[in-house]
């Protein structure tokens, strides 16, 4: 992959980031295909699939009720044709009992005719958050 190519697909999900951060909806759906698709784990309190383009904004929604002060820390970014993986740090505090929680994320976003087609997100231990939100672990 060239260098302005890499840039570009760099600058896409960085403005991805800062869209849904700052709740612009509308601008962040301009940037999803209408079959928009994210799928998190089962095990997850807010797991399952989302879709369409108000899939990230119900997601969100979902997430954030669990947590306060939720950051992510940018650590790295791979892309392909097709795939921009970004590796993060998640840190949140828990609603449910005050734990605070940091750990390794990995998040792919699938790409199609330059939008987003897709998220599938990676939790270094979902049981962690399971246990932080009071959620069975065994569900």
């Amino acid at each position: 992959m060239d260098a302005e190519r890499y840039a570009a697909l760099k600058g896409q999900i960085d403005h991805l980031y800062s869209l849904t951060g700052t709740g612009q909806w509308d601008k962040v759906e301009a940037l999803l295909t209408d079959d928009f698709k994210i799928v998190e784990a089962e095990t997850l309190p807010f797991g399952g699939v989302y879709e369409g383009k108000g899939a990230l904004q119900a997601l969100f929604t979902k997430v954030f009720a669990f947590w306060e002060d939720p950051a992510l820390d940018y650590k790295d970014i791979a892309i392909s044709e097709d795939n921009i993986i970004v590796l993060l740090s998640f840190h949140a505090t828990s609603r449910f009992n005050g734990e605070r929680l940091e750990m390794p994320l990995c998040e792919v976003f699938h790409l199609r005719d330059g939008k987003f087609s897709g998220i599938t997100p990676y939790y270094f231990d979902t049981a962690a958050i399971c246990r932080a939100t009071g959620t069975p672990v065994d569900r």
